[in-house]
């Protein structure tokens, strides 16, 4: 080629650029290409292609001359003017496009007029007028922008790149776009010059356009089973319409959901208040109240069945991780679902003890034990090889320690009006109030025996009902509230510090309360009888501080502090959510957003009354031990703990005699003990600080690993399964795609993700695609309708065996995102079926991405043994098998082609008994 032809880089290694680098390098442009992983550029420079694609290998290795790679972008800026960017744009689970990368490009450039970034990543429309602005901000508005999308199809590439059968290309039409144009001239393709924003559309309504063809054909195909037609023979009629055209009109399986058990967990902030509710307890707050999705719409908008409720909440958000960050921060919640579900849960056992039930098919987040890297794997696909995240330390804890909590508040969860409640006032306010003009008083003073007398009563008592310190607009927080005239009496508002926390800590330890049908409220701390004098005379002197008025009773068992007061009763349980007794106690939700300190006092006092400290073996290895039989509380503490960067273990046992779990939960390793010696009663703190010292070497506890800042990491010990029979639930964290559920334990969330974005970006826009989405809607159920068909003929699937063959997202090629075998495989599994398969290309790509199946070296040796075959992929050697050989390796005789590729008479004439998508 001519050697004019003007350099370019490439950002961007993956599918699209590489392709584009080795096109361009064809054409004659040195091409300097550059990514930031550093594994994959050194494979480039050794001559090892990491993706699979016809042609690929080819095409680099004659141009390796012309083909620079490298992590660092400086040879890029230095060589070339126009920079194409091809970075990774996955869509969200909510359906936006994530520009992280591309904004990453963006950030890195420097200012110039002579450079230009050339888009090939797939980005919504607006992202050029967004990305301009972000020029004009970060002072590089000499920076060219054109818009060039890719049109290739994976398995021909390379063919696509040199052969294309147009060429978009969006600017300002200035030098760039000028560039752009010259630079694809020798391939002779149509142009299409425009604006940026219809050349981003241009991508965007192409690809939904195909997929409306494919869901249309399934519609049909749906559609020809009923009545007896034979779906190729109608798309072939169809197909010689040249306004229509025979292309992605072939049926199939479709273009390339899961739940929580009803007691797991979620940590939540619903119009600011933090609480942790189990996935029922949220339902059941929100449901009765709540957007309800229409099912129609829940379908269409979210993929999921009729029998499957949806509520989009206002103001919900839930704590999750974003993946890469070191800390969990609360994010919006998009959807809340709730269906009925009878079958298996799986139930995750970690090996620092904690358990979370979903469905097989629910996705998590695991790593290797290795580093931080995260994957996503399918329940059942799980082993005791996988490591899920805990959350760690957070850093968004709200206020400062000691903000007043006026008890005002305390009135409605108290049952309590205004005139119910008594005001002491300080006598001058009284003297004042009383001394008034009688029609002033009259306005006050509205009791039956009139303003006089009433007047009289306050005068003589000092006190007032709320109700009339309010008409009279006197201060009442001066005062002090009760609502007997010889019971309790508490302060307008209570310092919540750490005096108060742990107070708290020693209830959930140590308390109950009582609370009797005439409103009257006892609460309880109930100590040793002997050893504990100094936790009775902390909790009075608590209580004194604030004039409340608080009695010791010793027993024959227990030495008690007893408040008794209504008003209290509406604050202990109403605002603060504490318990009865020791079943039902939890942390109260004030805690969550409380400061470090705050959270502390309230662990130790909790540690004080339930816990203990001790030393392994003598010593001098020491570890924390709590015990609670309360599951609400020991997953508060589980998670309080690891809001402050203390991983515990937990083990659930039953003692003798008892009728319920307790749940024992233990900090160890000597650096967790040190930061966590709060939990130690200071009278105990020094001997214990004295054996951490005498620790020649610190071994951090077992169970659980670290790496750099972020999440601890536990490894899976145990994968249970067990019959359910009842509602699951499900959210959808649109940004992060995860949840911090049971114990901190993370999970990615629920939803398939089938929203395309088109679909996406025009909801965005305030329109509702309706076209669009019942497209996805009807390639969401076609993959159902092939595990339906197993079901017709093999009935029940728990122990029957399936082969499929292939596994990628089409032939010629490895690219396993949005395979349908994916889902398939995943809910085979899910229904009992064992699962092999095999594909000549995509195998080590869907090892990273499935298991649970056995992968086969040959199409026989997936269908050995099988009760039936579903072709999932159309490589030609699955077409071309011998099916007199497959139906002897096979038990059994059923063959679905998910493809409608496969002659219906071979594979009968086999003995075989075929059912296609739509076909006779």
């Amino acid at each position: 080629m001519s050697a004019a032809r003007q350099p370019i880089g490439v950002i961007g290694t993956g599918y699209v650029g590489l392709v584009t680098a080795a096109g361009f390098a064809e054409l004659g442009s040195d091409v300097w290409c550059v990514d930031i992983d550093a594994e994959k550029i050194e494979r480039l420079l050794a001559g090892e292609v990491p993706i699979y694609e016809p042609g690929l290998e080819e095409l680099l290795a004659r141009n390796s001359e012309r083909l620079h790679f490298s992590t660092d972008l400086a040879p890029a800026l230095e060589h070339a003017r126009l920079l194409f960017v091809a970075v990774g744009t996955p869509p969200t689970y909510s359906g936006d496009a994530d520009l992280s990368a591309v904004h990453a490009v963006v950030d890195a450039i420097p200012a110039s007029d002579a450079h230009a970034l050339v888009m090939k990543s797939t980005v919504p429309c607006g992202t050029g007028a967004s990305l301009a602005r972000a020029f004009r901000e970060q002072g590089k508005d000499g920076l060219g922008y054109v818009s060039c999308p890719e049109f290739l199809k994976e398995g021909s590439a390379v063919n696509d790149f040199l052969h294309p059968d147009r060429v978009v290309v969006g600017d300002d039409h200035d030098w760039a776009g000028d560039a752009v144009v010259e630079l694809y001239a020798p391939l002779n393709a149509p142009l299409v010059r425009t604006d940026v924003a219809s050349a981003e559309m241009v991508k965007l309504a192409s690809n939904a356009f195909l997929a409306t063809k494919i869901s249309f054909i399934n519609e049909i195909a749906n559609v020809c089973e009923e009545t007896g037609a034979d779906v190729v023979e109608v798309a072939r009629g169809m197909g010689l319409d040249d306004r229509i055209g025979p292309k992605f009109l072939q049926a199939g399986i479709g273009f390339g959901g899961s739940c929580f058990a009803r007691e797991e967990t979620a940590l939540v902030r619903l119009h600011g208040r933090t609480t942790l509710l189990s996935f029922e307890q949220l339902w059941d707050r929100l449901g009765p109240t709540g957007a309800h999705v229409d099912s129609a719409e829940a379908l269409r908008a979210y993929g999921v069945g009729s029998s499957t409720e949806v509520l989009e909440p206002d103001g919900l958000e839930v704590l999750s991780w974003v993946r890469d960050e070191e800390e969990p921060r609360f994010l919006p919640v998009m959807a809340l679902t709730k269906r009925p579900y009878g079958g298996e849960l799986i139930e995750v056992r970690t090996k620092m003890g904690r358990r979370v039930r979903t469905t097989p098919d629910h996705p998590w987040l695991v790593g290797a034990g290795r580093g931080a890297e995260t994957t996503v794997k399918l329940a059942f696909e799980l082993t005791t090889q996988d490591w899920v995240p805990l959350a760690a330390a957070r850093a968004d804890l709200g206020h400062s320690s000691g903000a007043l909590l006026p008890l005002d508040s305390a009135l409605e969860p108290a049952g309590l009006a205004f005139g119910d409640v008594i005001v002491r006032m300080p006598r001058e306010r009284i003297d004042e109030l009383v001394s008034r003009p009688i029609a002033a008083r009259r306005s006050v003073f509205t009791h039956a025996r009139g303003a006089a007398a009433r007047a009289g009563d306050v005068k003589r008592s000092g006190a007032l009902r709320l109700d009339e310190a309010l008409r009279a607009d006197l201060p009442w927080h001066e005062g002090t509230l009760g609502t007997a005239t010889n019971g309790a009496y508490l302060p307008t508002a209570i310092a919540i510090d750490a005096t108060f926390w742990r107070v708290v800590g020693l209830y959930l330890a140590e308390g109950n309360a009582s609370f009797e049908a005439n409103g009257t409220t006892k609460i309880y701390w109930s100590f040793h009888r002997t050893a504990e004098q100094h936790l009775v005379e902390e909790v009075l002197a608590f209580w004194s501080s604030y004039g409340v008025r608080a009695r010791a009773r010793r027993s024959a068992t227990a030495h008690q502090v007893i408040v008794q007061s209504r008003l209290l009763g509406g604050f202990w349980r109403g605002m603060l959510g504490l318990g009865r007794n020791s079943y039902e106690q939890r942390l109260p939700d004030l805690i969550w957003d409380s400061p470090r300190e705050d959270k502390w006092a309230l662990l130790s006092g909790l540690w004080e009354g339930d816990g203990s400290w001790s030393l392994v073996n003598g010593g001098p290895s020491v570890v924390l031990d709590l015990g609670t039989v309360s599951d609400e509380l020991a997953d508060g503490a589980l998670r309080l703990l690891g809001d402050l960067g203390i991983t515990a273990s937990r083990h659930i046992g039953r003692t003798k005699k008892s009728t319920k779990d307790t749940h024992w939960i233990r900090i160890s390793g000597a650096d967790q003990i040190e930061r966590a010696i709060a939990l130690v009663p200071e009278r105990d703190r020094p001997g214990v600080l004295a054996a951490l010292a005498a620790q020649r070497k610190r071994i951090a506890p077992t169970g659980y690993r670290r790496f750099g800042a972020g999440p601890s990491w536990v490894r899976i010990s145990e994968l249970r399964r067990e019959r359910y029979d009842g509602n699951v639930y499900s959210l959808e964290v649109p940004y992060s795609h995860t949840v911090v559920t049971s114990g901190g334990v993370t999970t990615s969330n629920c939803f398939p993700k089938d929203v395309d974005a088109l679909k996406q970006l025009a909801g965005n826009s305030g329109y509702h695609f309706q076209l669009l989405t019942a497209v996805i809607e009807v390639n969401e159920l076609q993959k159902r309708r092939v595990i339906g068909k197993l079901h017709k003929h093999l009935g029940g699937l728990v122990g029957k065996r399936v082969a499929l063959l292939g596994l990628a997202f089409k032939p010629n090629t490895d690219d396993m995102r949005e395979a349908s075998s994916l889902v398939l495989s995943a809910r085979l599994n899910a229904d009992g079926a064992a699962v092999s398969a095999y594909d000549p290309v995509a195998e080590e790509q869907a090892r990273k991405l499935v298991s649970g199946i056995t992968f086969a070296d040959s199409p026989l040796s997936a269908v050995r043994d099988a009760d039936a075959v579903v072709l999932v992929t159309e490589w030609q050697e699955l077409i071309e098998l011998d099916w007199a050989e497959v139906a002897e390796a096979m038990s059994g005789d059923l063959v679905i082609d998910g493809r409608n590729a496969l002659d219906p008479e071979a594979v009968r004439a086999a003995g075989l008994s075929y059912e296609g998508i739509g076909r006779r």
